[in-house]
This record gives structure tokens, sequence and C-alpha cells, in this order.
């Protein structure tokens, strides 16, 4: 007897245990969200009913056993996201570059995120195209060549105007930065020959300057070379002349060694060639004798 029982024990347990088995593979789970991930957990009904919101969880941890739940664990790290980008510039240059917004899900969103913004697919759909929008529009007020210069504030100016409309949202840009500017042969041979250009002009203008400066010192030394003579007519009188002159008659009849050492007198007659003794005198000059 006893051993009937025990047999009938047995096989109760041995049912009840294939009942277990058979609720867990009709709808058993355990759903798990693991570190870094938020998990959206919901009720999915067997047959009829729909599909609800039961909690979320965030990893690393697991609900339990539960009834026909799932789990959809949404990565809530921050991410960096790399656009590559090809625009032309305010002097309608092209330039190629690489844009980098580092995102994250805010805290505590992870029902939002999936309700609203696409779950899984939340920056391809809902970040993407706004992202790249505004990098477009800051980027092409700036000079092809300046924007390689300007690159941090520009960065610095993106992320601002990201913060303000995604401030409102789960997600949080937390830094934005421009690399690997790159322009194209033609471009740099467009800013060659403008940089040579420039220099021909800025050398013509200093040719220029010079030319000018020459013609005012060329004038303002006409202008007292003139002054000069103007000067020397006015006080150049018969007197000052015969003065003149006089100096010239002594230095000639001076005496001077010859070059073999000996000196020799010279006799010097000056004959006026007027009555008023003016105008050039005849020299007579004797041979010292």
């Amino acid at each position: 007897m006893r051993r009937n029982n025990i047999s009938l024990i047995f096989a109760g347990l041995i049912a009840i245990g294939a009942f277990g088995v058979v609720v867990h593979l009709l709808g058993g789970t355990n759903p798990f969200t693991p570190a870094g991930y938020e998990g959206y957990v919901l009720y999915r009904p067997l047959i009829f009913g729909q599909r609800e919101f039961v909690e979320a969880q965030t990893g690393p941890t697991s609900t339990g056993w539960r009834w026909r739940q799932s789990v959809q664990n949404i990565d809530v790290r921050p991410a960096t996201h790399s656009e590559q980008m090809h625009i032309f510039s305010s002097d309608n240059l092209e330039v190629s570059f690489d844009v980098h917004a580092r995102i994250q899900i805010r805290p505590d969103t992870i029902r939002a995120v999936v309700e609203h913004f696409s779950g899984e697919g939340w920056y391809d759909n809902n970040v993407k195209r706004p992202y790249r929008t505004a990098v477009r529009e800051e980027v092409r007020q700036h000079d092809a060549f300046a924007i390689k210069d300007d690159s941090e504030r520009i960065a610095e100016t993106i992320l601002t105007r990201l913060q303000s409309e995604y401030a409102d949202t789960p997600f949080e840009f937390l830094a934005v930065s421009i690399g690997n500017i790159d322009y194209p042969d033609s471009v740099e041979a467009s800013v060659v020959a403008n940089l040579a250009a420039e220099q021909r002009r800025q050398r013509m203008e200093v040719q220029r300057q010079i030319a000018e400066a020459d013609a005012q010192i060329r004038e303002v030394r006409a202008r007292g070379e003139a002054e000069a003579q103007r000067i020397q007519q006015e006080t150049l009188t018969s007197r000052y002349v015969q003065h003149e002159a006089a100096d010239l008659y002594n230095t000639l009849a001076d005496d001077t060694d010859d070059e073999d050492g000996v000196s020799r007198a010279r006799v010097v007659i000056v004959l006026p060639t007027r009555a008023d003794r003016a105008g050039v005198p005849r020299v007579y000059q004797g041979d010292g004798r």
C-alpha cells in the first residue's frame, strides 16, 4: 500500500513538472537586460488581446519568471555618431569633412524612446537628418579655408543649437567636433591662383607708390633748383663778379713749384674790355722773365 502511495506521489510530481514545462514553453519568460542598456518590458498575449507596456528596467537585471513577457533592450551609453559631409562654403568652394557628435539617451526615458522615437532606430529616424542639417547650415556660412581655423568655434555653435533643439527629447548631445577637412585639387589650384594674383596686385601697388614718391621727389628737387637759380640771379651783381674774378687772378699769379721743384714767378696783367671796367677781362700771362 505504501509502495503504491509513493508511486502515486512520484507520478504526480512528474505530471506537475511536465505541466510546468509545457506552460513555460507556451509562454514562460525571464526577460534580461545587460549592462549599459535599459529594457522596455511588455506583455505579449498568447492569442487574444494586445501588447502592453509593463515596466522599464535598467541592466544588468532580469524580471524573473514571467508569463508571456518580453523585453526590448536599448543601448543608453554615450556613443559617437559620425557623418561625412560635402558642402559648398560661403565663397562657393566645395569642402569635404567629417563631423562627430557624442549622444546619449537620458536616464529613465526608454518608454518614450520605444513608443515615440522608433526604439533602436531612434538615431536614423529622428536625429540624423536634423543633425546633418544643423551642421550644413552652420558650416556654409564660412569661407572654405576659414572652416579649418574656426572648426572648434563652429562645432560649439552646432552643439549649442542641437542641445536647444533636443532639450525636450530623450536624446542629449554631449559634444560635437569637426575633422578631416579636405579640399579638392581644383579648389587648391583656385586658391593658389588667387594668392598669386593678390601678390601681383600688392607688388604693383608698391611699385605705384614708389613711382609716386619718386615723382614727388623730382618735383621738390626741381622746385628747389629753380628757387636756387632765382636767388642766385637776384644776388649776382657786377661787383660780386669782379670780386670773384680778382680771387681767380690771385690764384693764377700765385708762385708754384714745377715738377722739377723750381719755383717760377708769374706775372698776370688784367686789362678791362669796357670803359666801365666791367665785362670779361683779357688775361696776359707772362713767361716769367
